[in-house]
């Protein structure tokens, strides 16, 4: 049945009564934020704990009001269950939802009928969080019709946002702390897997590798860009997801970044305008352990297109849509970037914004020959409904962000 504007209601403003709500945390943004949110809600009488599964969870939360588990992922189910129902447990929060600790404690929540949130970072970045009910992204409850949300519209209010300071360096810090307490921690952790296609040493030195290559070849680098964006002919954007992000794997047709490039360079070749051009975008936190620029080069001389298409480790990605006619995505939260800035997009996976008036929705051979604009009308309407359903100004990385995040998150939850 198709989702309607039921659905679509907006959260009240009254925040409800904690008495009798038992809140369990699985899993977190790095860094106090879930502890900081625990506390909120205490003091609105809820009673709050988590499960720790690792180093990293017992340095952002500490000991008290939590339950370790040292077994393994074969006996997470069944273990959380019972804790479920021996706690009595009314509500579930997860970080994420693809993250096997917590889809497994989603089904569990579910069989027990315990209402299950989400957090996740924000749709619209960098400034905002999201918490939705039951699933985020490609397993959103939001719904998949245009009339839905210039039908609510009307009801959301306007958004209001708080400028905060870049949160890449906070990010690292805490993201950096909690593994490191990770594998300090293994000994009394040992069945605990993270589910990275590489392991967290690898990763620390891609990163490191990176960053130390950007800094000391900048000029080049920025030299190079700005030859490309400036050339002559259309310019497409392709953006380049994580390795191993689970948006990628659990909700697009693309197992891999590199089946990805593959795909779009192969219908580039065949189907754009011969004076076009294809430029591919890194993640900005990319760790740099898989070969883009040698497999966007190898993928584009194969289809005879090695003149018109490149690959970039850097740049702002707002900046860069200035040159650009369109821009190609799996189904990253920077197609909405594009959007607002009014570029022809098109998604190749499973996005909550892949909806007519937004994206080009014939498929990714007929987008090189058919730039149509994103509606602005939808795209307001959607923006709108969004943020009033699923998004809360702030950040997990910094202070300020969790400052302003946990009265309106602790709100909604009590709410719901």
């Amino acid at each position: 049945m198709p989702r309607d504007i039921a659905n679509l209601e907006i959260p009240a403003p009254v925040a409800g009564d904690g008495a009798g709500r038992h809140f369990l945390f699985v899993l977190g943004p790095f860094g106090p934020f879930t502890r900081r949110l625990a506390d909120s809600l205490r003091r609105a009488g809820a009673r709050c704990d988590r499960v720790l599964l690792n180093g990293g969870d017992v340095y952002d939360w500490g000991v008290r009001h939590a339950h370790l588990y040292q077994g393994g992922l074969e006996g997470w189910s069944h273990w959380l269950e019972r804790l479920a129902r021996a706690q009595g447990v009314t509500d579930l929060i997860i970080y994420g939802d693809s993250h096997p600790y917590c889809a497994g404690a989603a089904r569990v929540a579910a069989r027990l009928l315990i209402g299950t949130h989400v957090l996740e970072q924000g749709y619209f970045r960098p400034f905002w969080i999201t918490l939705e009910r039951n699933g985020v992204n490609g397993a959103s409850t939001l719904p998949r019709r245009v009339e839905s949300y210039l039908g609510a519209a009307a009801l959301a209010p306007e958004p209001t946002e708080e400028w905060l300071p870049p949160l890449t360096p906070p990010a690292v810090r805490r993201l950096a702390a909690y593994h490191t307490a990770l594998w300090l921690a293994t000994p009394a952790f040992p069945a605990f897997r993270l589910p990275y296609d590489y392991s967290l040493p690898r990763q620390a030195l891609g990163h490191a590798r990176r960053y130390l290559r950007q800094r000391l070849v900048r000029g080049r680098l920025r030299r190079r860009l700005s030859r490309v964006l400036e050339a002559r002919g259309q310019l497409f954007l392709a953006i380049l997801q994580r390795p191993g992000d689970s948006q990628l794997r659990h909700h697009s047709p693309f197992p891999t970044v590199a089946s990805f490039i593959d795909r779009v360079i192969t219908s580039f070749a065949r189907h754009a305008p011969a004076d076009a051009r294809l430029l591919f975008k890194a993640h900005p936190l990319d760790h740099g352990l898989e070969p883009h620029r040698r497999n966007v080069e190898a993928a584009a001389r194969a289809a005879g297109v090695g003149g018109r298409v490149w690959f970039t480790d850097i740049g702002d990605l707002r900046a860069m849509t200035d040159f650009a006619v369109g821009v190609v995505t799996v189904n990253s939260t920077a197609g909405l970037t594009a959007i607002d800035v009014g570029l022809p997009t098109v998604t190749l996976g499973a996005a909550i914004y892949d909806l007519p008036g937004l994206t080009h929705q014939g498929g990714l051979d007929g987008f090189w020959s058919a730039l149509e604009a994103p509606d602005r009308t939808v795209f307001e309407a959607f923006r709108k409904v969004v943020m009033a359903r699923t998004q809360i100004s702030g950040a997990y990385a910094l202070a300020r962000g969790i400052d302003l995040a946990v009265p309106e998150t602790t709100r909604r939850l009590l709410a719901d």
